[in-house]
């Protein structure tokens, strides 16, 4: 089978002067970690390579995506097949190309999820902009701030402490704080709505 082509990672593999096709997977990965050789390393993973590239493709459903991960998956390998005794090479690869795209998957969809949340708390509340506030000098912005956030309410100013200076989205502050997501989204919207009273306050 032809293997799909992804110049990127020809890039790290080193030209083999050497066939290893009589050898099988377990004898090559026996081999690696006996010398520590990237040959055998590079030669495994070429010879399985359409499988690793095709198993990215399908579950990222983007080449470039794939591409990343499989540059990734080279770098992980080659720690992983130093401290792991494996007796079928292929379903074990398999594994743990399938484990890191689930991986891939969910920080992406976190990310995604963080954007969404900053976005969305950015258009609720505009015209409040710590650090572009109108009557405000940078300077003395910081140190009104961190009065402010003291004086809040307890889960206010551990909601506002956690979304803006930790960046947690929603979903983790529930999990670290115990708050109902709904408790969250309101303590954050009023959190806010103090502190904007409390800098301008201070301002006047």
């Amino acid at each position: 089978m032809t293997q799909p082509k992804c110049s990127k990672f020809y890039l790290f593999w080193p030209t083999l002067k050497i066939s290893y096709s009589n050898k099988s997977d377990e004898e090559l990965i026996d081999l690696y970690q006996t010398t520590q050789n990237k040959h055998y390393l590079v030669y495994l993973y070429q010879r399985h390579f359409h499988l690793t590239y095709g198993c990215c493709l399908k579950y990222l459903a983007s080449e470039s995506d794939a591409k990343d991960l499989c540059t990734e998956l080279y770098e992980l390998l080659s720690d992983k097949l130093l401290s792991h005794k494996i007796s079928n090479y292929k379903s074990w690869l398999y594994r743990v190309t399938y484990n890191q795209c689930m991986l891939f998957l969910r920080k992406k969809k976190k990310s995604i999820e963080k954007q969404k949340e900053f976005q969305l708390n950015q258009n609720e509340d505009v015209e409040f902009d710590l650090f572009n506030h109108p009557t405000i000098k940078n300077e003395a912005l910081l140190v009104h701030l961190e009065d402010c956030i003291e004086m809040l309410k307890e889960e206010q100013k551990k909601s506002i402490q956690l979304f803006y200076l930790k960046q947690l989205c929603y979903n983790e502050i529930v999990l670290q704080t115990g708050y109902a997501i709904k408790k969250v989204k309101s303590y954050i919207q009023n959190g806010k709505r103090n502190l904007k009273i409390c800098i301008e306050s201070k301002s006047e």
